[in-house]
């Protein structure tokens, strides 16, 4: 009995430590679908402008000269928790927050196009 004390006590010490963990660019935690329309305005918007407003993104650059940009957020339990026991069951069930900011720039720099992203659990 005291074995299996002192294992659910470091068990919960585990999951206490790895509470939670975020992941991605921080001005993702509060933009929204009009926040996204203010900063970003298709054929005016330039590349610099929205890395001046929204920072770093992952970039794929196409053959054709368009570039793909992709912000993202998402906050939940570390992916380690999912191979604890019993805690794994309930974890590995559960999808984090996320949140998405897609944008097409256009072979001369400016927005072709954009989208926000959000679950329906989102923040």
């Amino acid at each position: 009995m005291k074995r299996m004390l002192q294992r659910a006590g470091v068990l919960a010490t585990c999951c206490w430590l790895a509470a939670c963990t975020t992941v991605g660019n921080g001005r993702m935690t509060t933009i929204n679908q009009a926040d996204s329309a203010a900063v970003l305005v298709v054929g005016k918007t330039t590349k610099a402008d929205a890395l001046e407003a929204l920072g770093e993104a992952k970039v794929r650059t196409l053959d054709s000269g368009y570039e793909f940009w992709l912000y993202e957020y998402s906050q939940g339990l570390p992916k380690f928790v999912n191979y604890l026991p019993v805690v794994g069951l309930v974890s590995s069930r559960i999808d984090p927050p996320r949140r998405e900011l897609r944008i097409l720039f256009d072979p001369k720099g400016v927005v072709k196009k954009y989208a926000l992203i959000e679950d329906a659990t989102s923040f």
